[in-house]
């Protein structure tokens, strides 16, 4: 499977705007600063099918968006976490966050190896919830 993490900066406006306009539940493009300096989209043979945003913080990254096209295979998801633990594995980053609203999603955090998180990573924003991580340099992460 040939699979690209592509930065946005690195894609036309076009090609940005179609895929935000293509399969995504509402209008989820994301407007924040962050989002385009961190933001990549995962491209699979050739295809646009997820965005996402790696946002450094103290002692790792924060998983801060992750938005799947509709059509995505239910599959594909467990592997775009792999993907993107493998991408921010590369960049350096030690441990993944992120952080959830909404219990349903706890599941698919603990299937993708993302424990639920007592000390909040440094963040610029104010966010109700619980934070999961991820240490991307555990043994387990070994394929």
């Amino acid at each position: 499977m040939m699979v690209n993490m592509i930065p946005i900066n690195e894609v036309s406006e076009l090609e940005y705007e179609q895929f935000f306009k293509d399969g995504q539940p509402g209008n989820q493009k994301p407007e924040e600063d962050w989002a385009h300096e961190y933001g990549y989209f995962i491209e699979l043979e050739g295809e646009k099918i997820g965005f996402f945003v790696l946002y450094p913080v103290e002692g790792g990254a924060w998983l801060r968006r992750l938005l799947m096209k509709e059509q995505a295979n239910p599959a594909l998801i467990i592997l775009v976490f792999d993907w993107i633990s493998e991408h921010a594995l590369k960049h350096g980053y030690q441990k993944l966050y992120t952080h959830v609203d909404d219990s349903s999603k706890r599941v698919l955090l603990e299937m993708n190896h993302f424990q639920e998180s007592n000390a909040e990573p440094p963040v610029d924003a104010e966010i109700s919830g619980d934070w999961f991580e991820k240490k991307l340099n555990s043994p387990d992460q070994v394929k």
